[in-house]
């Protein structure tokens, strides 16, 4: 469950549509109905937050998101770019941290877990939606 104050349009997300988790993208937020507009497939349906969940930021999401994986043997991690944008993920025993590097910005991200927080980071640091496969 996501809380609304988390989310902003564009963000993707996961909802359950009558027992099926779907994967859309958020058109509004309603705070004072306190739900999301959700569009997947070619609908869009209001939902509660209590029916809203995060898509985690893993390999298999960013690269439908468009990101493409970089071999890299002098890197510390795994990296995607995306244009000009990377994403480091940087794993030392049981801690993880992402490295988000897009021109001459670097950001350290010690709890990046989902799209729609790389999604909040891409845009302040490139000005641009972070949307599926461009």
């Amino acid at each position: 469950m996501l809380k609304l104050n988390e989310l902003k349009e564009g963000d993707i997300v996961m909802v359950d549509f009558e027992g099926q988790m779907r994967v859309g993208d958020v058109m509004e937020i309603s705070k004072g109905d306190k739900k999301a507009r959700v569009a997947h497939e070619e609908s869009q349906f209001w939902y509660d937050p209590d029916h809203i969940f995060a898509v985690p930021a893993d390999e298999t999401h960013l690269l439908e998101m468009g990101f493409i994986k970089v071999l890299n043997n002098n890197s510390d991690g795994e990296i995607f770019e995306r244009g000009p944008f990377t994403i480091q993920v940087v794993k030392r025993g049981n801690n993880t941290h992402h490295l988000l590097h897009y021109r001459d910005e670097t950001r350290q991200i010690l709890d990046l877990k989902y799209l729609h927080q790389l999604q909040h980071h891409y845009k302040g640091m490139t000005n641009f939606d972070l949307t599926w496969g461009q």
